[in-house]
């Protein structure tokens, strides 16, 4: 989720402790059909982890994962590599991110926590464009994926290129990265994951989702940040949600396929056109925002039926969120498609499935 990604300014210590995720989890009603009480967790479960600053809500990660290591699940995907402005794969270490960078501590909570561990490799617009320019970058890009893979003894690459659109030379080039990645980490075991914006029809610039199955990869599809779509829009609203995975499944093997569903929420201060969007905003730092629901009614009363999310207006700001009913329906919405493999963005101060770790 490399777009719009801004961190909440405030932070809190965790108060809850996340669910057994052997267990099952309640779901709240959606809208247009029966919801039933129960649902049980995808079986495959996954979910990002992402560096930050001190005094951030990602800080809130390492108690997480403690509540999480009592029934790990399946994936965990921290983001500790990234393409720097020189255009070279650079580790995010501790020293500069203190809040789950890489360190030899870090990497153990997170692998108590998870059965496989995949590193997540971010690039923005430029990143992607200037890796993929040449042969060489390339290549280097490649050496220094594997090179830090293999030293840690992890279990695959979660690759989140996200430039602003995909010209047809740089999406081929793209494929031949992936491809080369995919053929030196099958032969150990490794799995290659690449995140992809949702759609619900073929792409307007080159991305394809059956290209990236082709290249023996995994695809994982970001189904939310539907508000830099349509204005003020749910982050995931339901029809859209399934009309994004319905769109997948038409292209990608079931086995192949992971949807990514969202836990954080956003504000903006203008509904006539996409603008002034602050997304990736925490659950604890929403919990302290003006309007905020303190009880069950109030709750009731803001969530929006055709997301399960919670939005209200104080004064000319909007805010919408994700609670744990909604995560926990849009969990239903793609499980009742047949999806097997969920991700979630994200851990740090956000929702999980039986309530808010933070």
């Amino acid at each position: 989720m490399d777009r719009g990604r801004v961190e909440a300014p405030r932070w809190r210590a965790p108060l809850l402790v996340l669910m057994l995720l052997g267990a099952t989890v309640v779901i709240g009603p959606l809208a247009g059909r029966a919801s039933p009480a129960l649902a049980t967790p995808p079986q495959t479960l996954e979910a990002w982890i992402y560096p930050s600053s001190a005094g951030q809500p990602a800080c809130d990660v390492p108690a997480e994962l403690a509540a999480l290591a009592v029934d790990p699940i399946a994936v965990l995907k921290p983001e500790y590599l990234t393409v720097n402005g020189k255009n070279r794969v650079v580790t995010e270490t501790v020293a500069a991110l203190p809040c789950n960078g890489f360190s030899a501590a870090n990497l153990a909570l997170v692998r108590a926590a998870a059965h496989r561990v995949y590193v997540t490799v971010s690039a923005g617009t430029r990143g992607t464009k200037g890796v993929l320019a040449s042969a060489s970058r390339r290549a280097a890009a490649e050496a220094s994926i594997e090179s830090f893979v293999t030293s840690t003894g992890l279990d695959g690459v979660d690759l989140d290129f996200e430039p602003n659109k995909w010209s047809q030379a740089t999406w081929h080039e793209y494929m031949r990265f992936v491809s080369d990645l995919a053929g030196e980490m099958r032969p150990a075991g490794r799995t290659v994951e690449v995140d992809l914006e949702p759609f619900t029809t073929t792409p307007w610039d080159a991305e394809r989702y059956g290209d990236v199955v082709a290249a023996n990869a995994h695809v994982v599809v970001m189904a939310y940040d539907h508000e830099f779509d349509v204005a003020c829009a749910p982050i995931s609203p339901y029809s859209w949600l399934q009309q994004v995975v319905a769109y997948a499944q038409s292209q990608v093997p079931a086995a192949s396929l992971t949807i990514g569903i969202p836990s954080y929420g956003y504000t903006t201060t203008t509904c006539g056109k996409v603008a002034h969007v602050t997304t990736n905003v925490a659950y604890v730092t929403m919990e302290d925002e003006p309007g905020f629901p303190t009880t069950p009614t109030g709750v009731g009363t803001l969530r929006d039926p055709g997301s399960g999310e919670i939005r209200w207006r104080s004064g000319n700001v909007l805010y919408d969120f994700v609670d744990a009913t909604a995560l926990n329906a849009k969990l239903e919405v793609v499980g009742a498609m047949g999806v097997t493999d969920v991700s979630v963005w994200s851990l740090g101060g956000e929702p999980w499935f039986s309530g808010n770790p933070g």
